[in-house]
């Protein structure tokens, strides 16, 4: 699950895979990281460890001084050619929203809205699902197309909300219920991760220039 991803960013902070700020693309500003990527044609900042996933994607531990691990999270900027939204603890990983299997998950996408950040306009998508064991995967996922490729900018959170059908002080969980107060987390200002993905969101700049 993302908690263990998580754990696995920190901790691995001084492996070869982990970006650090003095390298050459990256500088180290107001405890931000800047990273700057001329081949995927992006620039962006985040604070906390920022990892080369792979050669398109970069992932960045959030909210790592919140009291309780439950509420950390992965952000995760991408380049791709066919959008996705990263779903590690649900589904198992990307799912490619042209695909029949997208059109299985699609009523776990519950909120869709835009957001202008004064250089690209993102389309902004609210997923929250079921997991198993009591666990919730809440992700916004947000991306915009340029120079015929796109640009996901995302956040990954497991919550402990509890298993549909349960009954807590008498009443029965509702799956919807649980998903409209994951939603209203994510939607929640004022939440530190969220803030910190907000922050990161507005900080990318996209140069395409192949």
């Amino acid at each position: 699950m993302i908690i263990r991803l998580v754990f696995a960013l920190v901790l691995g902070a001084c492996s070869l895979r982990v970006v650090h700020c003095q390298s050459k693309s990256i500088a180290q500003r107001d405890g931000y990281c800047r990273v700057q990527d001329a081949a995927l044609g992006i620039a962006f900042a985040g604070a906390g460890a920022v990892e080369k996933a792979d050669s398109a994607t970069y992932r960045i531990a959030l909210g790592s001084s919140e009291n309780s691990p439950a509420y950390a999270a992965l952000a995760q900027v991408s380049a791709t050619n066919r959008v996705f939204v990263d779903l590690p603890g649900s589904y198992g990983g990307r799912l490619h929203l042209d695909t029949p299997s997208a059109s299985r998950l699609i009523h776990d996408r519950i909120f869709v809205d835009s957001v202008n950040t004064g250089r690209q306009k993102f389309r902004r998508e609210y997923w929250t699902v079921y997991g198993g064991m009591g666990m919730w995967e809440g992700v916004i996922n947000c991306y915009t197309q340029e120079g015929g490729r796109y640009y996901v900018v995302s956040l990954v959170q497991d919550r402990p909300l509890g298993k549909p059908g349960e009954e807590v002080d008498g009443m029965p969980l509702t799956a919807q219920d649980l998903k409209g107060k994951f939603l209203t987390s994510l939607r929640d200002t004022t939440n530190v991760v969220v803030k910190e993905f907000t922050a990161l969101l507005m900080s990318v700049q996209i140069h395409d220039e192949r």
